[in-house]
């Protein structure tokens, strides 16, 4: 077995190995697919020919994404490996297994100077985004987190989940605290398109960051129990619709992320961090529905496109593309090639341990070639920040 594992680990050594000038890394950005496993990128790569993953030559490699308790990881446990460099367990946060708090890659880009940045489509205090900048045993407290995301330092932040900030049972308003704290605070996609400031946070209504389900699939919870907050939004067809909008909820993240690296570089000569979720993803393996899948994938493509283009044209970015964990098990069965007629099959509605694959661009792409621990890539890319000092 081990001397299987050794040689599929060379081939993906092998795999992505053109020829580049090694530069340092000035810039990073992390792009995270919620539930995005092997299974979604070949539905990807099987709709499109103009696929982000296939362009200028990734490295590539695989994730085990286990945590400290489960084979099968939450958000919360795999976003504070991915955050932080250290496996812990399911349903902690930005904590260690013995409760520590540990230090995120956004924590050491602030040390070093750095301009920092949050995108998600999904609410900001959701598990994934809030183990870069919150410390919690459980990922439901979800006002504790948005009290932290107030001091975390952090400079871009465009996303959901304004009640967290304004309707608050301790009667707090975060929104005038971090008004306070120097951020424009804004809460509609026009002000945030046009605005110049360095340090804001946009607060978003869920019909401005995700589009409408129109498939009749219902929100499904895993074999724990109650739907997450991305399987209920992929189920939700009753969005209001904004006859007045500025941006189709489509187009969102692409934009989004435009918007936060025009900022974040404009703003730093140091160099910048920008997180990045595409967070429903999870959502529509967990409801097993496939055409809502398959139509956020290549929402998903639309975003990483654009970044895997703007790295080509920025030495010393880096852009590291993976998943928190595997949803549903979903896979590519039998379907007539020449009538375009695919389907999905799903193994289940919950998280796997399956391991998810590993994408990176850029500068210091090299180091994420192979099959690592997902912790192992947090650790890669602090490294690589604290090799400018």
């Amino acid at each position: 077995m081990k001397r299987i594992v050794s040689f599929f680990a060379a081939l993906l050594v092998v795999a992505g190995c053109c020829s580049q000038k090694v530069e340092d890394v000035k810039n990073v950005i992390y792009l995270i697919g919620d539930g995005m496993g092997i299974g979604s990128v070949t539905t990807l790569l099987t709709l499109t020919d103009s696929c982000g993953f296939e362009m200028e030559c990734p490295a590539i490699g695989l994730s085990e994404t286990y945590s400290v308790d489960n084979y099968a990881t939450d958000s919360a446990a795999s976003g504070t490996a991915l955050a932080t460099g250290t496996k812990t367990n399911n349903g902690s946060m930005g904590m260690g297994p013995d409760g520590e708090n540990l230090e995120s890659i956004l924590d050491v880009a602030e040390k070093l100077g750095k301009k920092t940045g949050i995108v998600v489509n999904l609410g900001v205090v959701e598990a994934t985004p809030g183990a870069f900048y919150a410390y919690v045993k459980s990922r439901n407290e979800k006002y504790t987190i948005a009290e932290q995301m107030t001091g975390c330092g952090v400079d871009v932040v465009i996303g959901g989940g304004i009640n967290f900030f304004n309707e608050r049972p301790d009667s707090t308003d975060l929104i005038a605290k971090m008004k306070d704290d120097g951020y424009d605070i804004y809460t509609d996609w026009a002000e945030i398109a046009t605005t110049e400031s360095a340090k804001f946070i946009g607060l978003l209504p869920n019909e401005v960051i995700h589009r409408r389900n129109t498939t009749g699939a219902q929100a499904s919870g895993d074999e724990r129990g109650a739907a997450c907050e991305a399987a209920l939004m992929a189920a939700d067809d009753g969005l209001v619709d904004l006859k007045d909008a500025t941006i189709r909820p489509e187009e969102y993240l692409e934009k989004a992320v435009s918007k936060a690296l025009g900022t974040l570089s404009r703003t730093s000569d140091n160099g910048y961090f920008l997180m990045i979720e595409s967070g429903i993803i999870d959502g529509y393996n967990h409801n097993n529905d496939q055409e809502g899948l398959k139509a956020e994938m290549l929402e998903f493509n639309a975003t990483l496109t654009m970044l895997v283009k703007y790295v080509s044209s920025h030495p010393n970015t880096l852009l590291v593309v993976t998943a928190d964990h595997d949803t549903g098990g979903v896979g590519i069965t039998y379907g007539d090639r020449a009538k375009e007629e695919m389907s999905l099959v799903y193994t289940g509605h919950g998280h796997t341990g399956n391991m998810v694959p590993i994408f990176a661009w850029g500068a210091g792409k090299e180091n994420f070639r192979g099959i690592m621990k997902n912790s192992d890539i947090a650790i890669k890319i602090k490294a690589l920040l604290n090799e400018q000092i």
